[in-house]
């Protein structure tokens, strides 16, 4: 063969073996910048922090791209993080019931725009006509009532709570109320017929294999809430129990392996269908930004689904971003509360720093009220 074709041959050859080759190296090479990212946003918030442990994770498209432990169950018994172990999400889990309410929604069973007497009596007057979405966006109006949210008391803390005036309109502005949640998974159990804990696992838990999540888990890789008082350390284990009124909108808890299968679900629509998951995150009105069971926001011109909990009553804090149009899912759970750096603030700086979305300018946990 003369030199020139054996030239253009072997110049074609390296073309072709470059451009099957390559992509590889960028793809490992983009991965790599990528966990040494969000590796440098946890170290750093660990070390600020002082998180005895987190547990961390970025889905894309169904892809786990990232998905780490860090630290301790325990400040005292040092067990180590792992991805099985056990975290309380506190009000992340009125994503998890808003999932569960939505089933009830696209099964035909209830409707969102139906009012609360069509399913539940006993309610105070003022309360009748307000509908399921107004209790899931947090725009009922209902008054912030305070109560023990055991298994005994709910009946007691909604006859307290018609003493005292509506806190607005229904539907004129959202203020966030975790007694809310309490009425949805009261609604849960009325229209189920099933206790709020047994159809949350048949319907959702189960189904998708979420073996470790629930209330109050018998398990002995548990991450422990912890506090800082006057400067001592202090353990926090959950006391919510599965009969709690409490547990819709805050008592629930799970491993990071299983918050990773949920995002995956909704990403697959594996429970939900598209038409019942787009209505479950579109906002109450173009003022009102809560969602059923979730808030929005705007960052750089993506919608960006959020969840945020946690509190001193579990010790624990938990984030949970979703940007539908990138199919992009950011998991953060923290067995520390009561923080500067939020759960919010590190997902927002994942987002930021790893896909270029902005963080919302009135700060990570804009609209999301108090956690508890």
């Amino acid at each position: 063969m003369p030199a020139a074709p054996i030239t253009r041959f072997l110049l074609q050859s390296l073309f072709v073996c470059c451009f099957l080759i390559f992509p590889c190296c960028i793809g490992a090479y983009a991965q790599k910048g990528m966990d040494e990212k969000i590796d440098r946003i946890i170290t750093k918030a660990m070390e600020t922090e002082e998180f005895p442990g987190m547990a961390v994770a970025v889905i894309q498209d169904n892809k786990v791209l990232f998905k780490k432990a860090y630290g301790v169950t325990s400040r005292q018994q040092k067990g180590k993080v792992d991805e099985q172990t056990v975290f309380s999400i506190g009000s992340v889990s009125k994503a998890f019931t808003g999932v569960g309410v939505m089933l009830l929604v696209q099964q035909g069973k209830i409707g969102l725009d139906d009012p609360i007497k069509k399913y539940m009596k006993n309610f105070p007057k003022a309360w009748n006509d307000i509908s399921i979405r107004q209790f899931m966006t947090h725009t009922s109006g209902i008054p912030d009532v305070k109560g023990e949210k055991d298994e005994t008391s709910f009946d007691e803390t909604v006859k307290q709570a018609g003493k005292q005036p509506m806190a607005f309109t229904p539907g004129q502005k959202q203020q966030y109320n975790n007694f809310n949640f309490a009425i949805l998974g009261k609604l849960i159990e009325t229209v189920s017929g099933m206790t709020y804990s047994v159809y949350m696992n048949k319907q959702v838990f189960s189904p998708l294999q979420m073996n470790r999540t629930g209330v109050n888990t018998v398990n002995a890789n548990i991450a422990l809430g912890h506090l800082v008082k006057k400067g001592e350390w202090k353990e926090v284990a959950s006391h919510f129990r599965p009969a709690d009124y409490g547990v819709p909108s805050g008592g629930l808890q799970t491993s990071l392996t299983d918050f990773i299968k949920l995002g995956q679900a909704l990403n697959r629509n594996t429970l939900l269908n598209p038409k019942t998951t787009n209505t479950m995150w579109v906002p109450y009105s173009k003022k009102l930004s809560n969602t059923p069971g979730w808030h929005s926001r705007m960052s750089g011109g993506e919608v960006v689904i959020h969840k945020g909990g946690g509190g001193t009553g579990i010790g624990s804090v938990c984030d949970f971003k979703i940007v539908p149009s990138k199919k992009l899912y950011v998991i953060v759970m923290a067995n520390k509360a009561n923080n500067k750096i939020s759960p919010a603030d590190i997902t927002d700086d994942i987002l930021l720093k790893c896909f270029n979305i902005p963080k919302d300018t009135n700060g990570a946990n804009a609209g999301e009220g108090n956690e508890h």
